[in-house]
């Protein structure tokens, strides 16, 4: 009997987080940490959204840029140059205002959420950039995806209206395991 689509994703994302810390599980001592898991997920993410079609990204690496300040910076940029969906490598990038248009997507942290919110508020609609955050960062109808640790697990939410005016779609799959969807 075939597993159900939830279980599937489920075993997806946990083999993707597998193969992204190594797979040298050997030890049962050995845990990943917190920041580790959410890097991991950030990279699956990348697998159940759909970016629009459009020339000047379509070929291009997958651009995350994080803030310098954000505690997921390390375990992101330990991602530089994995392969992701249709081959592309994954670039991590550290966040600069002025580059933003160059990002698919965005990992904030406090000190930059406001001036990243607005840089992206005075671009074209349908810009195709994700936005993440950790949900002590902030709760700003602009954040598409928010990461918290909750009883030792980590949970996400996503904003389905702000991926949609970002041109972003989200797999249903990947909204059946969101904690919240708004």
């Amino acid at each position: 009997m075939p597993l159900p689509p939830v279980l599937r994703l489920r075993n997806t994302l946990l083999i993707g987080l597998w193969v992204l810390c190594g797979s040298n599980w050997a030890h049962s001592d050995d845990r990943v940490g917190e920041h580790d898991l959410k890097a991991a997920y950030v990279f699956n993410f990348i697998q159940f959204i759909d970016w629009p079609d459009n020339e000047s990204v379509a070929d291009r690496d997958w651009v995350i840029c994080v803030s310098p300040f954000s505690p997921l910076k390390r375990p992101l940029i330990a991602l530089d140059g994995k392969p992701t969906r249709k081959g592309q490598p994954v670039r991590v990038r550290l966040l600069e205002i002025s580059d933003l248009r160059n990002c698919r997507l965005v990992v904030l942290h406090h000190a930059d959420v406001q001036a990243v919110l607005r840089a992206l508020r005075s671009m074209p609609p349908a810009n195709g950039i994700l936005t993440i955050a950790e949900e002590a960062t902030s709760s700003s109808p602009e954040i598409m995806i928010t990461l918290a640790q909750q009883e030792g697990r980590i949970v996400f939410g996503i904003n389905t209206d702000a991926t949609s005016r970002a041109g972003l779609t989200v797999s249903s799959r990947l909204l059946r395991l969101a904690r919240a969807v708004q």
